[in-house]
């Protein structure tokens, strides 16, 4: 590959375009055989039952103490066949559990001689598309599939490495400089940029994704690293180590977990170095980097329970050295869907078109748009004015075409065709496309006219619903005051129904006899926000997003800190 640019350049080119590097620290291992799921379902901690032909998922294999073995993701490509993904570190011990536990199974499992690439980047799928046309790709995280290029096959895999959406590319060794020259001898525009190994670093630790070795070893159980979000079933059957996972999920949070810590300043903190808060030990850093989306440095770390709370302000202690540090939920950086990025690059386009009579500029940026979202109506809209503008109405009345074929219920599409034929002087086709929108607009009306009567129907159909569950709940609580769930339904009927006041008592009790109930915390601020009390509710945040962390409930804690964010911010 050629020599890389600078750190700066290779991230901005990621995070906006497209990538390319090898993955020469991973490789595939692939399994065949009619009990290949039967026995893996034993032995890993996720459903490997789930995955149907062309899908994957996130998983691991465990010792019975939910000490971490192997990471991995596994592709289902055959009927009785899958392949892992795996970091080679890991290969052996991955390989010789399995061997390990296997009797008179029909399950045969072998590395597979195979070379990977990884291509990240929101512009990944279209410069994939450039070098094959009429490519499939696996649209799904982690899912698999093939495609050949210039008479070799290639496996493909969909995986973010970076916080992007990207793809993993698996040919013979022989072909990998071949595939590489491929993309290199593209058209400018879509040739990916090679990315060093310091860049990844940095798009990595961004992501929050941990590796093997670096973040997580065999001393890590499982919980602690954070994979239980994505490599988990909590309810499949029995495996090994299922029942350590469990039981830290159903009674609280690990003693230390993996999370975020922004610190200010430019030193890196030193890898393995102890945290250290009023001279007591609270946690241990990982991996570092300087973030580029930040602009300040950022580090994964083990962290105890008491201190996981997020966006806490700290001065610590790092191997002795003073650093001042903010807790803070992984992954630091929230990748853009491919549909933001067209919404971002039309709303660029717009803008030029605001203040320059050139419109080049604004109609490259839009077709930019479409590429990256073919469904983007918008752009469509405003590149077939753009192209009017200029004369070029074959061209727009080509784009409207196009935005039919996409969505043959779209009115702006018809409206357009009809105003540009008209200019052309095509008064049939014009009328012909004006009757074509003024129909599917009746159409949609008679829609919307029935979707009302139904949502009314079924508005009626909770509201004696809800009516049956409070007075439930009240005799409930006749018999015990504090029952938490009576309290709690009691709560969120009448928050869902605007009574305010009436919500005020029941979710207080809750809190007060259930100080660890994050859902009820979110549910108080909440209410007390819609009665304008948001001194109170800023304060019942604060409780729950503590109660939250220490117990690992990240969606209410997400919830709240973004309430909170709300509120403290709507204060300045």
């Amino acid at each position: 590959m050629e020599a890389t640019l600078n750190t700066k350049t290779e991230h901005e080119k990621v995070r906006e375009h497209c990538g390319l590097f090898p993955l020469d620290s991973w490789c595939l291992v692939q399994a065949s055989g009619k009990d290949i799921f039967t026995y893996f379902q034993t032995q890993t901690t996720n459903d490997v039952l789930q995955l149907e032909m062309g899908q994957g998922q996130n998983n691991a294999i465990v010792d019975r103490k939910a000490r971490l073995i192997a990471p991995f993701s596994v592709h289902r490509n055959g009927e009785h066949s899958v392949i892992f993904l795996i970091e080679s570190q890991v290969k052996e011990a991955f390989l010789t559990h399995i061997d390990s536990y296997l009797f008179r199974e029909d399950v045969t499992i072998e590395p597979l001689n195979q070379s990977l690439l990884a291509l990240q980047g929101p512009k990944s799928a279209l410069t994939l598309e450039n070098l094959v046309p009429k490519i499939q790709l696996p649209e799904k995280l982690n899912s698999i599939g093939d495609f050949n290029y210039q008479g070799n096959d290639i496996i493909i895999i969909n995986k973010s490495l970076t916080g992007e959406e990207g793809y993993i590319l698996a040919c013979a060794p022989s072909q990998r400089a071949n595939l590489i020259a491929g993309f290199e001898q593209a058209d400018e525009k879509w040739v990916p940029v090679s990315v060093s190994p310091e860049t990844l670093e940095v798009l990595r630790i961004e992501a929050g994704i941990p590796l093997f070795g670096k973040d997580m070893s065999e001393k890590n159980i499982l919980p602690e690293t954070g994979l239980e979000h994505s490599s988990v079933s909590y309810n499949k059957g029995c495996y090994i180590g299922q029942e350590v996972i469990a039981r830290i999920k159903t009674y609280g949070a690990p003693s230390v977990a993996l999370m975020g810590l922004i610190i200010e300043g430019d030193s890196l903190p030193p890898g393995g170095g102890i945290i250290q808060w009023k001279n007591k030990k609270i946690g241990t850093v990982k991996s570092s980097a300087h973030s580029l989306s930040l602009g300040k440095i950022i580090a994964l770390a083990y962290i105890q329970k008491e201190h996981r709370s997020p966006d806490v302000d700290m001065e610590v202690a790092i191997d002795g050295s003073p650093f001042k540090v903010r807790t803070s939920l992984i992954p630091f950086y929230q990748p853009q869907t491919r549909k933001d990025h067209s919404k971002r690059i039309m709303e660029q386009a717009m803008a030029i078109y605001k203040d320059e009579d050139n419109l080049d500029k604004p109609i490259a940026l839009l077709r930019e748009a479409i590429d990256l979202d073919p469904k983007n109506a918008a752009a469509y809209e405003a590149l077939g004015v753009f192209l009017s503008q200029q004369d070029k109405l074959d061209e727009a009345i080509a784009l409207m075409k196009r935005l039919v074929e996409i969505d043959p219920t779209e009115i702006m599409a018809h409206s357009n065709l009809s105003i540009y034929y008209m200019k052309q002087g095509r008064i049939e086709e014009a009328e012909q496309e004006k009757g074509e929108a003024t129909a599917i607009e009746f159409e949609r009306l008679i829609e919307q006219n029935m979707a009302k009567k139904k949502k009314e129907k079924m508005a009626e159909e909770e509201k004696k619903e809800r009516e049956r569950m409070v007075g439930m709940f009240e005799q409930v609580l006749e018999i015990d005051p504090v029952d938490q769930v009576a309290n709690f339904g009691l709560g969120s009927i009448y928050l869902e129904t605007g009574q305010y006041e009436k919500a005020l008592p029941p979710l207080r009790i809750v809190i007060q006899e259930n100080k660890d109930y994050s859902a009820a915390y979110l549910l108080l601020g909440k209410n007390l926000e819609k009665l304008e009390k948001n001194e109170e509710a800023i304060e019942v945040y604060r409780q729950g997003i503590a109660a939250a962390s220490k117990k690992g409930d990240l969606m209410p804690l997400k919830d709240m800190q973004n309430r909170l964010h709300q509120l403290l911010h709507s204060k300045d």
